[in-house]
């Protein structure tokens, strides 16, 4: 087998724990803990479809005040729509989403864990899904659920996010439990079952340096 030195790639639906799981890896390996979520502006500016309509008075220092970055989106979205058409917008905008998320995957070392934001794992054009399964090759991909049957996992879901105070209809919560994408992406899934963090971040290492020299499952 050939060993993948890519990074540890956490992915799964909002509130599944990825950001305070690697956190705690990252506390306790001595590993750096990205946050795509904050971290991908600078990469989703960069792509040709965004950069040519993006409102670039709310761009400061080369990234996206995080209170402007819901409008930015809105924005963004609203002029690719009335320059392109629906269709040809939303794929528009996933090519982006995608461009920037390679970009990041190759740029970042094998000892990083990257906590993927629920979106940046799903792709409804299979061809761009493709494109960032290949940029995971290198690295070693966790899904995270809350539970192994899916509608345990929207219900305790919904429960978590309500509970901090963001919370999420179920039915788009079941969309990010049932969708494809993450299976398709991920090397193997953990269902968490309602363990603490630092016991779903211990399984997670376990895993991870079981994936380290395996080809993709």
């Amino acid at each position: 087998m050939v060993e993948r030195p890519g990074p540890l790639v956490l992915v799964g639906p909002p509130g599944a724990g990825k950001t305070c799981c690697a956190a705690h890896m990252a506390r306790e390996t001595g590993r750096a803990a990205i946050e795509v979520d904050a971290r991908w502006w600078p990469h989703l500016r960069a792509q040709p479809a965004i950069a040519a309509v993006e409102p670039a008075e709310w761009v400061v220092d080369g990234d996206v005040s995080p209170a402007r970055r819901r409008a930015y989106l809105q924005t963004v979205r609203a002029r690719l729509v009335a320059s392109l058409g629906e269709p040809a917008a939303a794929r528009a905008l996933e090519e982006a989403k995608a461009g920037a998320i390679v970009e990041m995957v190759e740029g970042t070392g094998e000892n990083a864990i990257l906590d993927f934001g629920a979106g940046h794992s799903i792709y409804e054009h299979l061809d761009l899904r493709a494109a960032v399964k290949a940029a995971l090759a290198r690295a070693r991909v966790v899904l995270l659920l809350p539970a192994g049957d899916a509608e345990a996992a929207v219900a305790t879901l919904a429960a978590r996010l309500s509970a901090q105070g963001r919370p999420i209809a179920p039915a788009r919560l079941r969309g990010y439990v049932t969708h494809p994408s993450n299976l398709a992406l991920a090397d193997a899934t953990l269902d968490c079952g309602g363990r603490s963090i630092a016991a779903v971040a211990a399984e997670v290492v376990a895993l991870a340096e079981g994936l380290r020299a395996s080809g993709r499952t």
